[in-house]
């Protein structure tokens, strides 16, 4: 950590890639360090920079819980980038000095592996000034394209400690029946982007009767290894990586860790492959589910602020459903719970109009289908009033009464 400079732009692996001794090590020489920049790239909560922005100035890719409130009174900065997109902001608008990156031992070859999260971590690495990398006897060695030779690292820390957990969702029966709508629109053979949450928790471990499915995504859990070891993710009906699980990060437990070490069977690439719409464009019966927040009656879904505060990142959701639509028996699904609960009251998601202030993750020109808990509605070459009545078919029944009146006030 001495090799860093105060004032330099340090990039900081995120997710369960973080570096957490060398980030230890930064926040203990955080007086030397006053004015340097952290390109922040964490997910989970509970950051042990976030209340140092007397020392540090943060940028973060993702608003988590820990930085929201430093975004929204603008102490700390939000970079809206989409995931590949990244890598050409190291060479360009945000040169890095320094990336503190979590690697593997090396293998015979002198090549670490990113193991759980190759995400765009590699490129921070390739791009940086200088390189300090944790290398961890407990980071799983992955196959794919996750690997970096010890040549393009600058500093070895050699560790042993468990990889940084993902938090285990908390599933309710709304979740659930969400999960339930979502399933019953997945066919044996598909190929299926799920990622992490309540949400898509539950939607993977209902697919236990399933056969023959596929999986290309950004983020695999642990219920991936279920299906796996089960027989029911087989990958053998994918156009392409056939036979593989393809991910760009791994977000789970030990579990998870154990079963990608070495395992041919599942490969990790960075973000520009998984993510890219020309790839996905590729599989035949390609279905991608996302969440968001609301979605509004024309069909507008905002997937990354409440009330105007930034609460998460620009992800990869606009690359995801156009290459859904792209492939060939591609369908995208949006699903969240009909209603989200307030300090006092529910709220509906499905609302007659984005308010001011309010992002547009995923324009409504591209959305195909929208579930809730109430079941699914096709917009996909809808008109915006048949659009309006199939959303409000689905939304909770205390709520729809006053949305058909918003509706017909825009008639």
């Amino acid at each position: 950590i001495a090799a860093i400079r105060p004032g330099d732009m340090v990039f900081i692996e995120g997710t369960c890639g973080e570096p957490r001794t060398l980030v230890d090590a930064l926040v203990e020489d955080k007086d030397r360090l006053k004015g340097t920049h952290l390109l922040d790239s964490r997910v989970i909560a509970g950051s042990p920079y976030a209340d140092l922005t007397d020392y540090f100035h943060i940028i973060t890719m993702h608003v988590s819980p820990d930085l929201r409130k430093g975004v929204a009174e603008g102490i700390m900065d939000f970079l809206p980038v989409s995931l590949t997109q990244t890598p050409s902001l190291f060479t360009t608008t945000v040169p890095l000095d320094i990336a503190l990156v979590h690697v593997s031992p090396p293998d015979e070859q002198g090549y670490c592996s990113f193991g759980a999260v190759p995400g765009f971590n590699r490129d921070a690495a390739l791009a940086a000034r200088i390189t300090i990398a944790q290398v961890n006897d407990q980071m799983p060695y992955t196959y794919g394209d996750s690997l970096i030779h010890v040549n393009d690292l600058d500093y070895l820390v050699e560790v042993s400690r468990p990889v940084q957990p993902w938090p285990e969702p908390t599933i309710g029966t709304e979740e659930e029946a969400v999960a339930r709508v979502v399933s019953e629109r997945i066919a044996d053979g598909d190929t299926l982007c799920i990622g992490v949450g309540a949400i898509p928790e539950a939607l993977l471990r209902m697919l236990t009767d399933h056969r023959h499915l596929g999986i290309h995504t950004g983020m695999i859990s642990n219920s991936t290894v279920d299906l796996m070891e089960s027989g029911v993710v087989t990958n053998e009906r994918k156009a392409i990586d056939i036979g593989k699980t393809v991910s760009g990060a791994a977000a789970g437990t030990e579990k998870l860790f154990r079963f990608i070490h070495k395992n041919p069977q599942v490969e990790m690439y960075p973000y520009t492959y998984t993510h890219d719409a020309n790839i996905i464009s590729k599989f035949d019966n390609f279905i991608t589910f996302v969440s968001a927040i609301e979605i509004d009656l024309s069909g507008q879904v905002n997937s990354v602020t409440i009330q105007g505060m930034q609460i998460s990142a620009v992800g990869g959701q606009a690359e995801w459903v156009r290459g859904a639509a792209a492939a060939p028996g591609g369908r995208s699904i949006i699903a969240f719970t009909s209603a989200i609960q307030g300090k006092s009251s529910r709220h509906s998601r499905i609302i007659p109009r984005l308010q001011e202030g309010t992002i547009t993750s995923v324009q409504r020109y591209d959305v195909d289908s929208v579930a809730t808990e109430y079941g699914i509605a096709e917009l996909k070459g809808k008109t915006l009033v048949q659009r309006a009545d199939a959303l409000i078919s689905i939304a909770l029944p205390d709520f729809r009464e006053e949305l058909q009146k918003a509706r017909r006030k825009t008639d």
